[in-house]
């Protein structure tokens, strides 16, 4: 379709200029040196990155929050994971959900008004084209949703018992809670219905499109009840006991139905008129997902205004060199530091100096490691407890820290780490009080463990927990929380065999959660519960999704084009950005009452102690063993659960900082508030939203980012961010 080959046109446009071509002579003049430093321009004047359409992130913006609402309703292909080439996606109609086509009719109309709304007068040429080119999608995706319903009105006769469990799908979309009787009567009571309406058309006739097209229909459904099925089955103990076997009965009805369509008679029937009349009026939506006073469409204007970055292309062809396996030669280093002379640092946008100093420092530290090796296999304290990892040793910690302009040892950051323990510990006595348990905290930790949801509850308290920080958020005017993201925010149950690695819920593109299920054994469904308790999520829940990764991931997806990406998703700002929350929310009081509190501490001594365990294990110190111990001695952990964050620290693929980095970075842009917000130089609102639209780089070089201080190319990017820790 027009709209679609448009977004896919300005997705392979964008690809397209990612590629640089190196002119023929400057290949001669590189022949004979190193196949990284050839690919070092001389001058990078020529290769900055022209001006850009005002309009192309708002372009963006548009079309990926479509893309995310449609994924909230039945039938989404891209929630279910359905390919391109999946017979199930054929007509590319998903004739399943009112709620969906209501949504996505009040979104574009938003739009379509917002973008009426724009002064066009200061616009460029090129703007104002793709602007006129953005007024057409939405005009073409309202008369594709207006197609859509002809085609779930002309599926109605075929699908006329759907309805009821399309309601299902989509309120465990929304995390809704569920009567497991009730829903076994619904099941039960849709199979006589397929074979109702099976046998109607039996005599009716279906014409031979429509059975086609009915088939696939039935078999998206069937793969979305599947998915909600999943959900609760093995979790839920009275969903495990009313409903699988009447869901048994319904699926094997609604694959015999498929099947049958499918081979359905290819005459067309002329016995009888077939159809389902007029189309209908869109039905009204959920009246959970439209909240009041708040707007799907963000502020074009100050999408406009934001300036782009000039050397994106540049920092991406430097990466490749940089990122090569083996390393760049110091010829490359050498050649771009002298490639960054014929740039006028002055005359270059606030990213694009940032860009500059980045590229500038990776190449002096790299000419600086020349010619030295780090020690090969250091040391590594073994044990029994079947664990295995690689130690980085003292010198490859260094050297991952100067890489993340954190100058500081790590026998500074253990010392950092007891001083934040002692600050944490003195909050937990204080709450522990408050309960009647005196200095013994730990006491008060076990009291907080048992206050855990029964089995099948947790997905009801993880949402709510969700909302109070989004409402908490817009109540203080903190950052921005799109409604397009607050109104999306999805849930999976993590599995028996996950929860091994991950013993608690984890966020991203939709919040992960952990709680017991028929598999387990006693004991491990008593420790889920009890690691998984009511105060402990309080803390954390937020940390996984809005403010945290969730939204984190949400906006950086939307702004790829507002300038580079310097490093790799850095855990520094990855975690540091959710730690960073927990710290903040902290502060401000958002834990009402003792328990809450002692939750919040519980997670901050954590963090904490993975300073302390990880840098210890990768300097020789310590065995896995040893720092599941401290984890359960010193934090108060189930031994299960701490096993397990052992597990995922040394044996999966994180880097040796990456468990060091969750409170390393919340301090970094903790003391970054404190220096802009706290003086008053910049409101919280517009410096959390600036944070999250600059892209992945370390926090020192994120703080002269958002600082407006001026920046020449000699600018130190060492920052002390917590003093002194000699």
């Amino acid at each position: 379709m027009r709209s679609r080959h448009w977004i896919t046109t300005i997705v392979a446009a964008s690809a397209a200029a990612a590629v640089l071509t190196i002119p023929p002579p400057l290949l001669q003049a590189n022949a004979r040196l190193s196949p990284q430093a050839a690919d070092v321009p001389a001058d990078l004047r020529p290769l900055l990155t022209p001006k850009q359409s005002e309009l192309r992130l708002v372009a963006q913006r548009y079309s990926l929050d479509r893309q995310t609402l449609d994924a909230n309703y039945a039938g989404s292909f891209d929630r279910l994971g359905v390919a391109a080439n999946d017979p199930l996606r054929r007509g590319d109609r998903r004739p399943l959900s009112h709620a969906r086509l209501t949504r996505l009719k009040r979104f574009d109309q938003n739009w379509e008004a917002a973008l009426a709304r724009l002064d066009t007068s200061t616009l460029s040429a090129a703007a104002r084209t793709d602007l006129d080119v953005l007024r057409k999608t939405v005009a073409d995706h309202q008369r594709e949703l207006e197609a859509d319903m002809a085609a779930m009105t002309a599926l109605e006769p075929l699908l006329s018992f759907a309805p009821p469990l399309v309601d299902l799908i989509e309120s465990r979309i929304r995390i809704a809670d569920i009567d497991a009787q009730r829903v076994a009567g619904i099941l039960a009571a849709v199979a006589p219905q397929i074979a109702a309406t099976r046998s109607r058309l039996s005599s009716t006739g279906v014409p031979r499109a429509l059975s086609t097209r009915g088939a696939a229909a039935i078999m998206l459904l069937r793969r979305d009840l599947d998915e909600w099925f999943g959900f609760y089955d093995g979790y839920d103990p009275l969903f495990t006991w009313w409903v699988p076997a009447s869901y048994k009965g319904l699926r094997d009805a609604l694959e015999g139905y498929a099947a049958w369509l499918g081979d359905f008679p290819r005459e067309e029937s002329e016995s009888a008129p077939f159809g389902g009349g007029a189309p209908r009026a869109h039905e009204k939506e959920d009246g959970t997902i439209a909240q009041k006073g708040q707007t799907d469409v963000p502020d074009l204007a100050e999408l406009i205004r934001l300036p782009h970055d000039e050397l994106i292309d540049i920092v991406r062809r430097f990466r490749t060199g940089h990122d090569v396996a083996g390393g760049a030669s110091a010829d490359f280093y050498r050649r771009w530091l002298a490639a960054l002379e014929t740039l006028d640092f002055a005359s270059l946008s606030r990213n694009a100096q940032m860009d500059y100093l980045f590229v500038r420092r990776t190449s002096q530290l790299q000419l600086e490691r020349a010619g030295t090796m780090l020690p090969a296999n250091p040391p590594r304290k073994t044990d029994q407890s079947g664990i295995p990892g690689t130690a980085r040793g003292q010198a490859g910690l260094l050297r991952d820290l100067a890489d993340e302009i954190i100058p500081y040892t790590p026998e500074e950051l253990l010392v950092l780490a007891e001083r934040e323990f002692a600050w944490v510990e003195g909050e937990m006595i204080k709450a522990s009080r408050g309960l009647g348990f005196g200095d013994d905290w730990k006491r008060a930790v076990e009291h907080v463990k048992g206050m855990h949801p029964p089995p099948g509850g947790q997905p009801g308290v993880v949402r709510d927990l969700m909302h109070e920080a989004v409402a908490y958020l817009r109540k203080h005017d903190l950052l921005t929380v799109p409604q397009v993201g607050a109104e999306s925010m999805h849930m999976v149950m993590l599995t028996p065999a996950q929860q091994l690695i991950n013993p608690f819920f984890r966020g991203g593109p939709r919040i992960s959660v952990s709680y017991p299920t028929t598999a387990m054994t006693f004991d491990q469904r008593l420790q889920s519960m009890r690691g998984n308790n009511m105060p402990f999520s309080h803390a954390t829940a937020h940390h996984e999704m809005i403010p945290g990764h969730y939204l984190d991931d949400f906006t950086r997806a939307r702004f790829g084009n507002y300038r580079a990406e310097l490093v790799p998703r850095t855990p520094f700002f990855r975690e540091g950005w959710a730690l960073y929350w927990e710290l903040i929310l902290y502060d401000r009081g958002f834990h009402d009452t003792p328990e809450e509190r002692i939750g919040a501490m519980f997670w901050l001594m954590h963090r904490c102690a993975r300073i302390v365990f990880s840098l210890r294990f990768h300097m020789g110190e310590w065995s896995p063993q040893e720092a599941i111990d401290y984890l359960v001695d010193r934090v108060g952990h189930e031994r299960e659960n701490a096993t397990a964050e052992v597990r995922r620290s040394f044996e999966g693929t994180y880097p040796p900082l990456y468990q060091a980095a969750y409170l390393l970075g919340g301090l970094q842009l903790r003391s970054l508030h404190r220096e802009l917000v706290g003086s008053g130089k910049i409101t919280a609102r517009a410096f959390h939203d600036e944070l999250l639209r600059q892209n992945s780089m370390p926090i020192a070089l994120l703080r002269l980012a958002v600082n407006r201080q001026p920046l020449t190319p000699e600018t130190p990017l060492d920052w002390r961010f917590y003093g002194n820790l000699k």
